[in-house]
């Protein structure tokens, strides 16, 4: 789910993730985006100056490398797995150069259970929005000009994914502080909580950055496979930090049909308690 353009650069100027450029595109709000659908992305470039920009950039969310035969290739490329993104061909030349941050207000994920899987929606407790590694790709569509389209180059991006937080793990970090406050005590218990809600929901989660991250991984230039493995170990490490910070939900199943859209998309379901 994500903000109309405007909004969403408010909100990252907010969040220390700015200064945005105002957007030069507008994009409607969309609680339900699906892969293939157009997101915005965060990206830095230098303009003609040598000033460097932080711009929103309006891309499909499927990545299409250089070589790809046809649109229809994103479809299988919207996430990307952070173990293997330095290597893999459709990634590799992407993770290198071309470095982006996929802004989002919350994300969807089906909890298997019972007769049929649920929705849950996961966002932040504070509100502040999820800002996720990505990478993008400019790709030339070679049949634009035969659909009278003036301009063939097309934008696209795709979601780093890492393991979900493992419950034994959390659990080491809650006895390394057994001995603190109180209430430090209960805030383990909380971060404990959602983390395992987050294991238990899924095997993989999409990588989410501090701001002091996205300002190093967003930095225009190439980086070495060695610089990448090391940006990649620390960014699965801090996803344990980021996530804490987050809420899990059940939602309505009607977000599983791409043509519902609408705020009441992300409302929670009623329980017979609540």
């Amino acid at each position: 789910m994500a903000k109309d353009t405007g909004d969403l650069a408010d909100d990252l100027n907010r969040a220390r993730l700015g200064p945005v450029q105002p957007p030069a595109f507008e994009l409607p709000p969309n609680w339900n985006i699906a892969p293939t659908s157009t997101v915005s992305i965060l990206v830095e470039r230098y303009d003609d100056a040598g000033q460097l920009l932080r711009e929103l950039h309006p891309a499909r969310w499927g990545l299409l490398p250089v070589w790809a035969k046809d649109m229809t290739f994103s479809s299988r490329t919207f996430n990307a797995r952070s173990e293997t993104v330095v290597s893999k061909p459709s990634f590799r030349s992407a993770a290198k150069s071309r470095r982006c941050a996929v802004p989002a207000d919350a994300y969807y994920e089906w909890k298997a259970g019972g007769a049929k899987k649920r929705p849950h929606a996961i966002r932040a407790i504070d509100g502040s929005p999820l800002v996720f590694a990505g990478l993008y790709e400019w790709w030339k569509d070679k049949d634009a000009e035969a659909r009278g389209e003036p301009d063939p180059w097309i934008l696209s991006c795709s979601i780093l994914t890492g393991p979900s937080p493992e419950t034994a793990g959390d659990q080491a970090a809650g006895d390394a502080i057994a001995d603190d406050e109180t209430a430090d005590a209960r805030s383990s218990g909380g971060r404990a909580s959602v983390l395992t809600d987050l294991a238990e929901l899924h095997d993989r989660i999409p990588l989410a950055m501090t701001p002091e991250f996205a300002e190093q991984w967003i930095q225009p230039g190439d980086k070495g496979p060695e610089e990448l493995q090391v940006l990649l170990e620390q960014l699965r490490a801090e996803i344990l930090d980021v996530a804490s910070g987050w809420e899990i939900y059940e939602v309505d199943p009607g977000v599983g049909n791409v043509r519902n859209n609408g705020p009441a998309l992300l409302d929670p379901v009623p329980t017979l308690w609540g």
